[in-house]
């Protein structure tokens, strides 16, 4: 067996290791550097569904006032146009005994 070649053996091969660990290093920085900017995208995605979740919400609300806003209007408009009959026939009434007595 020669000394020689096996000692060469050996730092060939820690040598190839060394150089496979350095760029597995590279390799897991930047994949590091990648998951803190997902990270701090993934921040900034969850306050703008907070702040969208909340503007939601206040429409949601906006909206079931204005119905309750529009049934009374309705209800308002229904007594209106029931009054406005009453004094259609009243006027009417009027008109035809007026036009009966001359």
């Amino acid at each position: 067996m020669d000394v020689e070649k096996t000692i060469e053996f050996i730092l060939d091969t820690q040598a190839r290791l060394e150089a496979s660990v350095g760029q597995h290093d590279a390799q897991l920085r930047e994949i590091k550097t990648s998951v803190a900017a997902l990270t701090d995208r993934v921040t900034a995605v969850t306050g703008s569904v907070a702040t969208l979740t909340d503007l939601v919400g206040r429409l949601a609300q906006a909206e079931i006032s204005l119905v309750g806003r529009m049934d009374q209007l309705a209800e308002s408009q229904t007594h209106t146009d029931q009054r406005l009959n009453a004094l259609i026939d009243v006027v009417d009434k009027l008109i035809s005994r007026n036009g009966h007595d001359q």
